[in-house]
Formats: C-alpha cells, structure tokens, sequence
C-alpha cells in the first residue's frame, strides 16, 4: 500500500522530501518519573522480538531515541550550548508519501502501543490515538535540515519485492551451478519469466 498523496505533499517543508519518500522527527518531553518505564517499554520491543511498525505500512525506518542532554563541545562551533530542561522522546520515520497519510495510518495502527509511548510525555492527549495523537506529534515536529532518501523513488513494497527476486536469483544461481548453458536457459526462463 502506498501512502502517496501528492496534494497533502504540496504542503510539507521540502526539507522533509526526497522523491516520493518522507522523513518524519517529533521530539516530545518526557514527564520526569516516566523516563525509567519508558525506556523499559521500548526496550521490551527488542526483548520480545516486536515489530510495530510492521503495522504501518509505508515505514522504510522508524526509531525511538530517549535523548537526556545535548552534548555541546567547543569542537562542534555551536552558536550557543543548547540543554534540555528534561528528556525528551524523539521519534523518527522514513516513510512513503506524505507525513499526513501515514500519521492517520500510525495513530491508529500504534494506538496500544502509542498509549504507553506518548502517554509518558508532557502535553499527550489523554487517549493517545486518531486525531488528538497525530495533532499532539504535528504540534512537535522538528523539521529535516535535510533528508537524503537511499531510494527516493522506491516505495517499501518495491525494495521487499526487489529483494525477494535477489533472493529468488541467488538461490538459482547456487542450485544451477554447472548446469549446461541450454538447460540453463530453460530453467531460467521457467523460473523468472
């Protein structure tokens, strides 16, 4: 399923396309005595094995990062050192279409999961779904300063597609191996045409 909507595109910050795909970054605070359970939360992903945003279609990339404090060095020429008065969740996708199509999709799909994620940090609607969710993280997004897309112009169906015929290729290619030219060719015919 592709979420390319080219009207609701026309109306994102460029600096968050690349071709057909978009980057996406909400930095939320996290209330003080949430810090702890959420980091576990997320971390309960990788435990478990849990994929959720296998149920966002659209999704190239997604992460969560809990960030503490900015690390200001003088070797980094900042105009000024930047701190956070709290931790803060950042929650970044690359995704296709537009921002606003695959928000729908996110706020309902995560709702569960959204409930335990924002519902740690400051200022979330009390249910942490639909319309309320997806204004809470429209309401603290942080735009690309520049967003580079590996494949701009490949939707996420096309890069699995594609990397189920490399599969697919390579497997032919080891069990064909030494198999006359002709014969070769009709086993390759057979297989991919």
């Amino acid at each position: 399923m592709s979420l390319l909507s080219k009207g609701k595109r026309s109306k994102e910050n460029p600096n968050n396309i690349s071709g057909q795909a978009s980057s996406f970054l909400s930095m939320t605070a996290i209330k003080p005595d949430e810090v702890e359970p959420l980091r576990e939360y997320l971390q309960g992903f990788r435990d478990r094995k849990e994929r959720p945003f296998d149920k966002v279609p659209g999704t190239h990339m997604a992460r969560f990062v809990i960030v503490e404090k900015f690390h200001c060095k003088p070797s980094y020429k900042q105009r000024k050192p930047e701190t956070l008065s709290c931790a803060s969740l950042c929650f970044s996708s690359n995704l296709d279409g537009s921002i606003e199509d695959y928000l729908d999709v996110l706020c309902d799909a995560l709702a569960p999961e959204a409930q335990e994620i924002w519902g740690r940090c400051c200022g979330s609607p009390a249910k942490c779904q639909g319309k309320e969710l997806k204004t809470y993280l429209r309401h603290n997004q942080v735009n690309s300063g520049f967003f580079y897309a590996a494949y701009p112009n490949a939707t996420v169906e096309d890069v699995k597609r594609t990397l189920d015929q490399r599969e697919r290729l390579m497997a032919f290619a080891t069990q064909h191996q030494g198999v006359p030219a002709e014969q070769l060719q009709k086993a390759f015919l057979k297989e991919f045409a």
